[in-house]
């Protein structure tokens, strides 16, 4: 097992809306080398000792505290990595989940990913992949799901990525009580907060999605479910390349409902809808 584990002394790390609407067909979705500001730090973050992870972890293991990984962190096929409430990661690479990663993040100590440097991360879960989290709050990185890779996020706050957000090119998204960006007012630097393209399955219900240069592109879906969703503070709501399925019905456009072809739309809401978002 290359899982590196080191005790260091106990360190304190302090945790922009591009207004000019880019090119539709930018996928700007790395964390490759372009320095951002990721935002205020959580005050759930974890306190304690410091734990150095890098490489494989290849027997299930459970994380807490802060831990601060100094490479890529691979969750091997088979393994799970359990991160516990409270618990704060710094990435200076990202995480490549093939196995399974669950956050136990809760309400009072929610669980922190956050840039170990000036630089972004990626969180990805590809081909046989699971992640499951809740109370989890990402600033400064993309998570990417590709293959038959599944994630679930439940009250989840996700914002400050260095290109596009939440980006899929293939698996399961099950999206719920959450939101990716923030809110009106607050500075954001993701240039889309979701940007889908292949054959995926999505739900994502009861979430904001807002303060991005593009909330959505949507350049291929057949099981698309957007309902009872807010989308405010993007400089465009929706982009779309045809065919695609999607519903966003009961939910609420600040610049008006989307009238793409291939797009539900039915019983709007007029007003922001108070049980959208973390909770």
């Amino acid at each position: 097992m290359r899982l590196r584990l080191t005790l260091i002394a106990m360190i304190s790390v302090g945790c922009g809306i591009d207004t000019a609407a880019p090119d539709p067909g930018d996928n700007g979705v790395g964390a490759g080398g372009m320095p951002i500001d990721p935002g205020p730090s959580d005050p759930g973050e974890g306190t304690g000792p410091v734990t150095e992870a890098s490489g494989h972890i290849t027997a299930s293991t459970t994380w807490s505290n802060t831990i601060h990984a100094t490479d890529l962190v691979t969750v091997n096929a088979g393994v799970t990595l359990t991160v516990a409430a409270g618990t704060t990661v710094d990435l200076s690479t990202g995480l490549n989940v093939l196995g399974t990663l669950v956050l136990q993040g809760t309400h009072d100590r929610k669980v922190v990913f956050r840039p170990a440097g000036s630089t972004g991360f990626n969180v990805t879960v590809p081909q046989g992949g699971m992640m499951t989290a809740s109370y989890l709050v990402q600033t400064g990185g993309s998570l990417m799901i590709s293959g038959t890779g599944k994630v679930s996020l439940v009250d989840t706050q996700l914002s400050h990525a260095s290109g596009d957000l939440l980006v899929m090119s293939g698996g399961t998204l099950d999206m719920t009580y959450s939101a990716i960006g923030l809110e009106p007012g607050d500075k954001d630097t993701t240039h889309c907060d979701m940007h889908v393209s292949g054959p995926v399955s999505i739900t994502a219900e009861h979430s904001n999605f807002a303060t991005a240069a593009y909330g959505l592109m949507l350049y291929s879906a057949s099981l698309a479910d957007f309902r009872h969703t807010n989308w405010f503070g993007n400089a465009i709501d929706v982009a779309i390349s045809p065919p695609v399925a999607a519903d966003f019905s009961y939910s609420y456009f600040a610049k008006g409902a989307p009238s793409q072809g291939g797009l539900t739309v039915d019983n709007m809401a007029t007003m922001r809808l108070p049980d959208a978002g973390v909770r």
